[in-house]
């Protein structure tokens, strides 16, 4: 199991500040993979994962490729986050061209928050394609795209999600991503997925982090599935930065 950082594009600050603040996090994300035994502390360089969410103000895509420029191959994984709203699919499939040609190959997608569960209530939401049809267009329309590994995110709590994940797993998606914030998960959604020889990871924002970061650990250990990604809200002040 491992723990990978999710932080999103800012959009009110510059460049430089905000890549001092990403070396801190980078730092802070190894520390803690040390400190729970999730890699060792002696050996080559340990390899690192971070996931950028494309956000208002930096450009996702170039900064996936300067992460990717000034890390040494193999010490930073980079991985690339968006939703499906208000993104019609040539947009998407522009993405992915880029994507590719930078050798950004890990993708995570979702349908993201319904608008009036944003802070723009009033706009009315876009959904040109869901994460079924657009794994479909990755997995089987476009042999191009078999380039990319690709998580989606779901939830794991009903029999609609298992239901959607069972969908998923015969369109051939590399990762499942559950959005976990503590609550209730069925744990049987999980089984099935490890069954299928798919990854999954747990997905949560740092302030759902209750008690401890250890103690979250602990879960993801107990439910078996291979990482955590946590979202960071403040790239100044974080669960990462303060080791």
């Amino acid at each position: 199991m491992k723990i990978i950082s999710q932080i999103e594009t800012p959009s009110g600050e510059s460049y430089i500040n905000f890549e001092e603040h990403l070396d801190k996090i980078v730092g802070g994300v190894i520390h803690a993979n040390k400190k729970f035994g999730l890699i060792k502390n002696d050996g080559p360089a340990p390899s690192c994962a971070i996931v950028i969410e494309q956000n208002f103000g930096i450009n996702a895509l170039l900064l996936c490729k300067d992460l990717k420029n000034r890390y040494n191959a193999g010490t930073l994984d980079v991985a690339y986050a968006f939703n499906m709203r208000d993104k019609n699919r040539i947009a998407i499939l522009s993405d992915l061209i880029t994507l590719k040609q930078l050798g950004v190959k890990d993708i995570i997608i979702s349908e993201g928050l319904h608008t009036l569960k944003t802070i723009f209530p009033a706009a009315k939401p876009v959904y040109d394609i869901d994460v079924v049809g657009f794994s479909s267009i990755i997995k089987k329309e476009y042999p191009d795209f078999g380039f990319f590994n690709l998580g989606v995110m779901v939830g794991a709590s009903t029999s609609m999600d298992f239901f959607k994940i069972k969908k998923l797993g015969k369109i051939g998606i590399d990762m499942f991503v559950i959005n976990y914030s503590g609550d209730d998960i069925d744990k049987n959604i999980i089984n099935h997925i490890k069954s299928k020889g798919k990854s999954v990871m747990l997905y949560t924002k740092e302030s759902d982090i209750k008690p401890s970061l250890e103690k979250y650990i602990e879960k993801g250990s107990e439910l078996n599935v291979d990482g955590v990604i946590i979202k960071i809200l403040d790239e100044k002040s974080n669960i990462f930065t303060q080791y």
